[in-house]
C-alpha cells in the first residue's frame, strides 16, 4: 500500500465515527429505535447515513415518512446517539490513538465529523486525545453535510493551509467524496471496493501504516 500524492502534507484531519472508533453501528441503532418509537416499520439501508449529519438524516427520514413532520428528528437522534456513546462506548479503530498522537507532533491535526461537537469532545476525551487534537469541526459548524467538502475546508481554513496540503482519514463514502471534492488527499479506513475512486490509499486500520509513514508525508513530492 503506497501513499502517492504530489504535495507535501501540512495538516491531517480525522473523521470520528468509523474512523477513530467503531461507532457507526450506534448510528444505525439510533435510527432503528427512533423509527420503532414512532411506529414506522421499514427496512432501511443505514449505510447511507454514514458520514452524514443528523440534520441531513432527519430531512431524509421526514421526506420518506411524512408522519414525522413536526417531530424534532435530528435532536432525538443526536441525543440517542450521545447516550449510546456514553453507555456503550464502542472500541477504537486499531492503531487510532497512536496515529493521532504521532501525527499531532508534526502536523496540524483536527477531528472533522458529522456528529455534534458534544459527541466529538466526549470521544476525544475518552480516547485520551485532548492534547493531540488542535481543532474540531462538528455538525453545528456547517451548512452543508458531506459529501459537500465544507467541513474539511473549514478545518483547512482555520489553520490557513492550502487544501491540497491536507490529508483526510475517512471510512464513509460520503466523507471520502467530500475530501476528494475539496482537493485533499484521502486514506480510506476499512474494507470496501467502492471507496477506491475517492481514495489516495486504502487501509484496513492504522496498524497497516509503516512506522515512518507520518514522517514521510511532509517531504516534498511534486511541488516546491
Amino acid at each position: 500500500m503506497k501513499f502517492d500524492w504530489p504535495h507535501p502534507i501540512e495538516a491531517i484531519f480525522y473523521d470520528m465515527d468509523g474512523t477513530l472508533l467503531d461507532s457507526e453501528p450506534l448510528t444505525e441503532a439510533a435510527v432503528d429505535a427512533f423509527l420503532s418509537k414512532y411506529g414506522i416499520d421499514a427496512v432501511i439501508d443505514a449505510t447511507q447515513f454514514h458520514g452524514v449529519t443528523w440534520f441531513s438524516i432527519a430531512k431524509m427520514l421526514v421526506s420518506w415518512f411524512p408522519t414525522l413532520e413536526g417531530v424534532e428528528v435530528a435532536d432525538e437522534l443526536s441525543m440517542a446517539f450521545q447516550h449510546a456513546l456514553q453507555t456503550q462506548t464502542p472500541p477504537p479503530i486499531p492503531g487510532a490513538f497512536k496515529a493521532v498522537s504521532i501525527s499531532a507532533r508534526r502536523y496540524k491535526t483536527a477531528v472533522v465529523s458529522s456528529s455534534r461537537r458534544k459527541s466529538i469532545h466526549f470521544v476525544v476525551g475518552k480516547m485520551g486525545l485532548a492534547n493531540s487534537v488542535h481543532h474540531i469541526v462538528g455538525a453545528e459548524d456547517v451548512q452543508h453535510s458531506k459529501p459537500n467538502p465544507q467541513c474539511f475546508q473549514l478545518a483547512a481554513d482555520h489553520f490557513g493551509i492550502p487544501y491540497q496540503r491536507c490529508l483526510v482519514f475517512e471510512d464513509s463514502i460520503a466523507g471520502l467524496h467530500a475530501a476528494h471534492n475539496g482537493g485533499m488527499a484521502t486514506i480510506a479506513i476499512g474494507p470496501s471496493s467502492e471507496k477506491g475512486p475517492f481514495s489516495t490509499m486504502m487501509i484496513e486500520d492504522y496498524t497497516q501504516l509503516n512506522q515512518t509513514f507520518f514522517e514521510e508525508l511532509c517531504s516534498v513530492r511534486g511541488e516546491s
